[in-house]
């Protein structure tokens, strides 16, 4: 059986134009989008994810083999955006952007693809975006040392802006809801590798309108991982930015995934398997933390 198909996406890029913003960042986009970004369409997007790129670069993270790379924007046009970047379209059939294959030699594993609608924000940008901005492009930067699990992938999307970058002091509604959460609203590892196994990770918003950083899957992806930072912090004797590097290492080195990856992480932890995987005990010490951090 012939189950080959053409990579639509890939071809889209092999056929477009690249534009350099800066030492950081290029773009790729069709001929016909090519309009919009020389009228400055774009020049307000453009200027948020630089403002992101430049958070992460504070952090000076070294990635594996030392590399050094771009990041990369697609922008595809709207009425093919569901297709080319494999895009929910339940989540949405109007516009949208995900973390997607990066097909250029210097970039991250991962570029963010995004339909050109999205790209034409006008007006201030709020804190949500900010963040949001922040979460794109953290995946990125995990996706070069892990892409296993997406509880995994999720939590440390929002781990990077909302705890290593501070902004969960700025985020002040962020921090009430997680304050706010029941029993019920944060969900185990086991029930959060359900989810993804059902292909319904998200749709359970604890907000209404927000961002993902508000849905119940995410919240409880960042509580999880946030916690095993908080253990190694005070396992290890680290501060935040080393745990995290510790956390990389742990996944990164690891030759399992789903249940098994947990143990793996659980054995660094010092937490009982069951208890990582079953229980909530890592992510009520993220809120504990969360309660006693100014």
């Amino acid at each position: 059986m012939n189950n080959y198909k053409i990579d639509e996406l890939r071809e889209y890029i092999e056929n477009s134009e690249v534009i350099k913003i800066n030492g950081d960042l290029n773009i790729r986009l069709s001929k016909e989008l090519l309009y919009n970004y020389e009228s400055g369409l774009y020049d307000k997007r453009i200027e948020n994810i630089i403002f992101a790129i430049d958070e992460i670069k504070s952090l000076n993270i070294i990635y594996p083999s030392n590399a050094k790379p771009v990041y990369y924007v697609y922008i595809v046009p709207d009425d093919r955006f569901v297709k080319l970047l494999n895009f929910p379209s339940n989540r949405s059939t109007k516009g949208g952007g995900k973390i997607v294959k990066c097909y250029d030699l210097d970039g991250f594993n991962s570029a963010y693809g995004v339909s050109s609608n999205i790209m034409m924000k006008q007006g201030v940008t709020n804190i949500m975006e900010k963040v949001n901005d922040i979460h794109e492009l953290a995946h990125m930067v995990h996706n070069m040392f892990y892409s296993r699990d997406r509880y995994l992938c999720e939590g440390f999307a929002e781990l990077f802006p909302f705890y290593i970058l501070d902004y969960e002091k700025k985020f002040k509604q962020h921090r009430e809801v997680i304050l706010s959460l029941s029993e019920n609203d944060i969900l185990t590892v086991q029930e959060l590798l359900e989810l993804e196994n059902k292909n319904k990770f998200a749709g359970s918003p604890l907000l209404p309108n927000a961002s993902c950083s508000f849905d119940k899957a995410y919240i409880s992806s960042y509580l999880f991982v946030k916690g095993c930072i908080n253990i190694i912090e005070e396992k290890y004797k680290l501060n935040k930015y080393e745990a995290m590097y510790k956390f990389l290492e742990i996944v990164r080195n690891s030759k399992y995934c789903h249940q098994l990856l947990v143990f793996d992480i659980a054995k660094y932890l010092g937490v009982d398997n069951e208890d990582a995987l079953k229980e909530k005990v890592i992510q009520y010490k993220a809120i504990t933390n969360l309660l006693n951090e100014k």
